[in-house]
């Protein structure tokens, strides 16, 4: 399994085909060989061959506090949401207020809100103080 898959499980078929499990999110996919079945959820996740989200940053669309939060969740919140092939972008801050979307393996899980809404939202102010990030929205 490669690091970037790590919450991805593979297993083989009684009839030889392999299934690759997302665990935290339940997505699944399938591949006649093990490479099929890893390289199918890496374009399910949205990552590139070698492990990349393809999804773009969103940090050169704002300016002052707003930056930095996009900033801080491409960084460091995404290198947490890793752990589950996750990310964060930020969509649109106004009046303290951080719309957010989690991607890749976060997108469709059902514990992402409970994510954005206790551990993103508390990183958030932990870094930026609870008058400059007031709470989050998740975005679809």
């Amino acid at each position: 399994m490669n690091r970037e898959l790590d919450s991805v499980v593979i297993s083989k078929e009684a009839d030889g085909s392999f299934v690759a499990f997302h665990a935290p999110s339940g997505k699944k996919t399938t591949g006649a060989t093990m490479d099929d079945a890893r390289d199918a959820m890496r374009k399910l996740l949205g990552m590139d061959e070698e492990g990349a989200f393809t999804e773009p940053l969103t940090s050169d669309r704002f300016s002052g506090v707003a930056r930095d939060v996009a900033r801080f969740l491409e960084g460091p919140v995404s290198d947490m949401l890793k752990f589950h092939s996750g990310f964060a972008r930020l969509e649109a801050f106004e009046a303290g207020i951080a719309h957010i979307r989690l991607g890749g393996g976060c997108e469709g899980c059902p514990s992402s809100l409970i994510t954005l809404l206790n551990g993103v939202r508390s990183q958030l102010q932990d870094e930026f103080g609870e008058d400059q990030v007031v709470d989050v929205v998740p975005v679809d």
